[in-house]
């Protein structure tokens, strides 16, 4: 019953937003994603303490705020276009859609040994495997199973329906290799936590996390080239940036390779958030997995303020009288 009426729901979401008129659609995510800062409140605070612990002594707590606001009203908007276009209106955001840096792509690829794309849910994301399939690159993602099975049926008939492969479960890691070694395209986003036996911890935002090494992985093992690719919205309009590929080097412990390549390419995600932090997913629970013995940064919640406020306030007034008495 769950999985049909998930399937109800999609689908007349994706006729909702196809009825309307491209500004309305977006206005439409738009508003849904501020409704939903304001109810998801579990999601909401995890979003501020992200925001907080990641810039703090940086951003005032209105401005982290607003941000928090924009990140909910942008993958609003982020999904409304998912839902609007893909997988048979793709052809419609072509010029919405501009690519810097193809160069370092093509560039990557002359090796023989395809090339491993690093991106972030950041911007709209989806368009970078989407742009690239459309300029004729064999095109390829990895990505997890989704909880509920219509929520990943849907996403994944979508990617396949545009011409993006779509790895997931088990075997992933054998399709990718055979993938590279066709000189094909992969892509992988490696901004969420991950499990302790998925990953390793490098820093992100000044804080370790738990990342995961399969990118690194497998650029250690064929050679493949890490480049990174990222997206930022630019009003109704989308900018893919490829940088040059990644260079972090090569040794004989391929253990410490993997963790010194990850922190490389967590490094760059966190570039790339910093410049349009506004379009990152903080509502993520980035940090979920700790490193055993670290304390983990938290934001009280209003009724934690006040408790200690009155701690703090009782602690003074006992001094108070402690120092009166002294003098008496």
């Amino acid at each position: 019953m769950k999985y049909r009426l998930q399937r109800l729901v999609l689908r007349m979401m994706r006729g909702i937003f196809r009825i309307l008129p491209h500004d309305w659609a977006m206005a439409f995510g738009k508003g849904l994603g501020a409704l939903g800062y304001h109810l998801a409140r579990g999601r909401r605070r995890t979003a501020l303490e992200n925001l907080e612990a990641a810039f703090r002594g940086e951003k005032t707590p209105d401005e982290i705020q607003r941000i928090a606001l924009a990140s909910f009203q942008h993958l609003g908007i982020a999904v409304a276009e998912f839902l609007r276009f893909l997988p048979d209106k793709a052809e419609s955001l072509r010029e919405r859609i501009c690519v810097e840096g193809e160069e370092n792509l093509e560039k990557a690829l002359e090796g023989g040994r395809g090339a491993l794309i690093l991106s972030a849910h950041l911007g709209n994301w989806e368009l970078v495997g989407l742009e690239l399939v459309r300029r004729g690159y064999p095109m390829a993602i990895v990505t997890k199973i989704a909880r509920d099975r219509a929520v990943d049926e849907f996403l994944t008939a979508s990617r396949e329906g545009a011409g993006i492969k779509v790895f997931q479960g088990r075997g992933l890691f054998k399709e990718s290799l055979r993938h590279l070694a066709k000189g094909g395209v992969l892509g992988s986003v490696l901004d969420q936590n991950a499990r302790r036996r998925e990953g390793v911890f490098v820093p992100f935002f000044g804080r370790q996390a738990c990342t995961l090494k399969s990118l690194a992985l497998l650029a250690r093992r064929t050679g493949a080239p890490i480049v990174p690719i990222f997206a930022y919205r630019e009003g109704w309009r989308h900018r893919i940036v490829c940088d040059p590929p990644l260079d972090p080097g090569v040794t004989e412990d391929m253990e410490g390779d993997v963790v010194r390549w990850t922190a490389a390419c967590a490094e760059e995600v966190e570039k790339a958030i910093r410049r349009r932090p506004e379009q990152w997913m903080w509502l993520h629970n980035r940090w979920k997995t700790s490193p055993n013995g670290s304390p983990e940064f938290r934001v009280q919640s209003p009724e934690e303020k006040r408790e200690g406020a009155q701690i703090w306030e009782g602690r003074r007034e006992k001094e108070g009288k402690s120092r009166i008495e002294k003098k008496v």
